[in-house]
């Protein structure tokens, strides 16, 4: 079956069966306990695309920034593979770790906390210029300096370039941390919530900013968040995380207006709207600690429309046409054939897990 449009090629970064067990510590603090694991990630294939963006949705605690954190390879992959360029990679020196980073770059949350607040703005941006061989001198380095800030909507240049972070405001310092970014010239951005921390005035600036450089730049981009309403507005494509695993995705106005899976019901009612009523749910949110149950649904503890089978079967992915797919009881299971050339399908590669 045919990708949908825009979806076709060769992706400019994938995850494949991406997965992340971390030890969990014993409640005295007094060392790890034995057996005990947290499936932060659990199989996470998606595709990222040259000027494309993949909107990944989730509550606090699902695992998406342990997934932006693991194709930046900031943590150590326990199970599956990322590819840049079509090519597996596995940094572990620091020249091989230093050339992927040009390529992929990570906007943090926090801009307060990602800069270095004992330097002026001008030394963090010349620092990764240096890094990455691109400063050629004095008037050379200046020069791009202020096509970077320009780039980023903060002109004029020396107005900033000489302040030190806590002179500049919240969204000021985004947008130095995006600046930051491009200076290495990158073929990715991993966006981790990049608006979440900013006042509510100025979130949309900073949005309409990653959407024209990703337009631009033919920057390939994962913009998480926990708004799936900012997902729609700002993504192609949308994935549902809950629990380290994908339950639903697909291109972001079919799967908002049409939401498939229960918990994405969730997320769009708990989104502010007095006119609509909220989705009930039952239970409490389980614990992620430990290793998920092999059988059953992670949601049907609080899911309003659980099964018999939802506790006792694990969900297969269905094909909703048109690049929408989703993993629940609810719908019919896919075929066996592979369903589209997205590579963003949580089925199309299994990895066994240790």
């Amino acid at each position: 079956m045919k990708a949908p449009d825009g979806l076709d090629g060769v992706p400019v970064l994938e995850a494949r069966g991406l997965t992340k067990l971390f030890k969990v510590r014993s409640e005295r603090g007094a060392g790890y306990r034995r057996g005990r694991v947290l499936y932060a990630v659990d199989g996470v294939n998606l595709a990222l695309r040259p000027g494309r963006s993949v909107a990944l949705v989730g509550e606090s605690g699902s695992g998406k920034s342990t997934v932006a954190r693991l194709l930046a390879h900031l943590y150590p992959i326990t199970a599956g593979e990322v590819r840049l360029n079509g090519r597996p990679t596995r940094p572990r020196f620091a020249r091989a770790r230093r050339a992927y980073a040009r390529n992929v770059q990570l906007i943090f949350q926090d801009p307060f906390a990602s800069l270095n607040p004992t330097h002026r703005i001008r030394y963090q941006l010349t620092r990764v210029l240096r890094l990455h061989g691109y400063a050629r001198g004095r008037d050379q380095t200046a020069q791009v300096l202020e096509d970077l800030l320009a780039r980023v909507q903060l002109t004029p240049a020396n107005q900033y370039l000489e302040k030190f972070p806590h002179e500049l405001s919240g969204g000021q310092l985004q947008r130095v941390a995006i600046a930051r970014a491009l200076a290495a010239r990158p073929l990715v951005l991993l966006a981790d919530e990049p608006v979440s921390m900013l006042d509510v005035s100025i979130r949309l600036g900073v949005l309409n900013l990653l959407a024209a450089l990703k337009v631009q730049e033919r920057l390939a981009i994962l913009y998480i968040t926990h708004d799936i309403a900012s997902a729609r507005y700002f993504a192609e494509e949308t994935l549902v995380m809950f629990l380290g695993q994908l339950v639903e995705g697909g291109p972001s106005e079919e799967l908002t207006q049409r939401p498939a899976h229960p918990y994405t019901q969730l997320l769009i009612s708990s989104a502010p709207d007095p006119s609509k009523r909220g989705v009930r749910t039952e239970g409490r949110p389980p614990r992620a600690g430990g290793r998920p149950s092999p059988e059953g649904c992670r949601f049907a503890g609080r899911c309003p429309h659980t099964m018999p089978v939802c506790r006792d079967t694990t969900p297969v992915v269905s094909d909703l046409g048109g690049g929408h797919w989703v993993r629940c009881w609810l719908h019919e299971p896919a075929s066996a054939e592979t369903v589209g050339a997205s590579a963003t399908r949580p089925d199309q590669q299994e990895v066994a897990r240790p």
